[in-house]
């Protein structure tokens, strides 16, 4: 079964249509995939909502299912404390963000990639040692 780590921006298409949000969902319809994504993803959405609710796109009964909807999508995911000290290092060592470090070391963990419709974390990889390890969603077929 082929794997892939889910971050917050690819989330957010399940939810909220842009231009890559045929392809966000169509990872939620591949049988043989499994999803990993941390803890950390359902704290950014409820930043991603409130602030949505804040700007007036968005009302509070929305904000409310789509967390709900979110914690019954087909993810596995994983407690923060067990990527803490990797994302860390991440942090530390390579000057990524809190956020990306957490999807980062969970895609290393699992020795899968990351996939992102984050062009910032993207940019935040490029030309280093987990160049590889963060795929746009774009890029996916």
């Amino acid at each position: 079964m082929r794997r892939l780590v889910v971050d917050a921006s690819v989330a957010a298409l399940w939810y909220f249509p842009e231009e890559h949000t045929a392809r966000a969902e169509s990872l939620l319809q591949v049988a043989k995939l499994e999803l990993l994504t941390p803890g950390l993803l359902h704290v950014e959405m409820a930043a991603l909502v409130r602030e949505r609710v804040r700007r007036g796109e968005i009302d509070g009964l929305l904000a409310e299912r789509v967390l709900i909807a979110l914690r019954k999508a087909p993810l596995d995911v994983r407690p923060t404390s067990e990527l803490a000290q990797d994302a860390l290092g991440l942090m530390l060592r390579d000057g990524l963000s809190l956020h990306d470090s957490f999807y980062l070391a969970l895609a290393v963990q699992a020795g899968c990639p990351v996939v992102t419709a984050d062009s910032r974390f993207l940019d935040e990889v490029r030309g280093g040692p987990h160049e590889a390890s963060v795929l746009w969603i774009g890029d996916l077929a």
